[in-house]
Parts: structure tokens; sequence; C-alpha cells
């Protein structure tokens, strides 16, 4: 179903468009950092630059779930609202898990973090890097079984009524996963190879940050593939039983 997925993307001209959209507007970011940091008119534009990027997402995200099933439209006002309920939910999400996980780095980060003060150059021990990456992957493991039935039922009550029937297919499970961990990878491997100047310059290196950069200007794309699995799947299972 990917491919009759990104069948659906690519017709769609808006997404295009506004894909590109974005990736000039990273090119503004990227370009602005340092007179950012400068202050001023300057930094007041570069914070206007992000909240449209960060528009951009927003808007390409409505664009793709508006027509995943035509027989149901969705109006930007239900979207929007969904996304602020998502955001509440979002963030009480990470305060839990930011206090489930104090315990075991509250003392030593409060440690680096002084001593970063005092020595700026100071590199994350050994043992903050395997924790993070190791974090940021079961994270996103269950973020993106989460997420993807939200989207799909576009309510937060409804999705978490939901999610229990959706967790217990495994096709629904590769769908989700698949796209996470293909975009995982190339982050892991820059954080492997970050210490090793030789090999951030290198071609290796460079192809990488490629990759990465891709993934950011596509990342909603690929990430709402597990939504239209979902949308699609409903809609056929419908029609089947309509018809029997």
């Amino acid at each position: 179903m990917f491919k009759e997925y990104l069948q659906y993307v690519l017709s769609r001209g808006q997404i295009r468009f506004i894909v590109l959209v974005r990736s000039v507007l990273f090119l503004l970011v990227f370009s602005a950092i340092p007179a950012m940091q400068a202050g001023g008119a300057v930094a007041l534009g570069g914070v206007l630059i992000i909240l449209g990027l960060l528009g951009t997402y927003v808007v390409n995200g409505f664009v793709i779930r508006s027509g995943m099933d035509p027989e149901k439209p969705i109006e930007f006002s239900k979207y929007f609202i969904f996304l602020l309920t998502l955001a509440l939910f979002l963030i009480l999400f990470f305060l839990v898990v930011a206090r489930l996980i104090e315990p075991f780095l509250g003392t030593q980060l409060q440690e680096f973090l002084k001593k970063q003060s005092a020595e700026p150059s100071t590199p994350l021990p050994a043992e903050f890097v395997r924790f993070y990456l190791i974090f940021a992957f079961v994270l996103g493991l269950v973020l993106h079984l989460i997420l993807p039935v939200l989207f799909a039922k576009l309510s937060l009550i409804q999705g978490l009524k939901e999610l229990p029937n959706s967790v217990k297919r495994s096709d629904y499970i590769v769908a989700a996963w698949t796209p996470f961990v293909i975009m995982f990878v190339p982050d892991l491997l820059v954080s492997l190879i970050s210490n090793s100047e030789e090999m951030m310059v290198s071609i290796f290196g460079q192809v990488l940050l490629i990759v990465i950069f891709f993934f950011m200007l596509t990342s909603d794309i690929f990430l709402q593939y597990p939504t239209y699995y979902l949308v699609r799947t409903e809609k056929k299972t419908a029609e089947g039983s309509d018809n029997v």
C-alpha cells in the first residue's frame, strides 16, 4: 500500500509546493542562525521564518489527511482543534516521561550542566549518548504506534479508545514502525560518527547529512503513511461488509 500512498501524495500539487516552500525556509533558517544570535530585527525575522516553517507542517498535514477519504471531507477548523488537543496531550505525555526518567538522569545531568557552564566544550558522557539513542528509539516506537491512530480518528478520545484494537494488528505495527525505523537509522549513524571529524567530512558523512535533510523536508509525508494505511484499510473493510 506504500506505493499507492506515494502515488496519492505525488498526485497532489499542493504537497509538492509546500515541500518546496519548506526547503526554501530551511535554507533561510540555516543562513540566518549566525545573525539571529546577535539579536535585533534579524532575530525577529528568524523567529518569523521558523514559525512559517512550522506552519508548513500544519498545512501539509491537513492537505495530506484531508484527501485520504474523499467521502469524508475534513474541515481545517476541526483539524486545527484536534492539533491543539494533541499538543496538550503530548505536553502531558512528555511531562510524565520526564518525571519517570528523572531518577535515572537527574543528578548526572545536573553535574554535566555545571561542567558545561564552566567549560562549554565539555562533551556529553558516553552513557548519556547511549541512553539518548535508546530512549529516543523506544519513545519513537511508542509515539508512532499512538499518533497515527489519533490522526486517523481526528479525535483524542476516539483515537485512544481505538488504540488497543490497532496495536493488536501486526500489519499496522509494520506500517507504523517501518517509516520511523528508516528515518531513525541515518540519525543513529551520525550520532555514532559525530565524534570523528574525518568521518563527518567524508563522503559517507556528507551523504548521511543529505539524507537527514531530505527526511527533515519530508518527515510529515512519511509519518502520515500509517494514518493513510488505517483510513484505507478501514474503508476497504467497510466496503467489503456492505457488499456481503
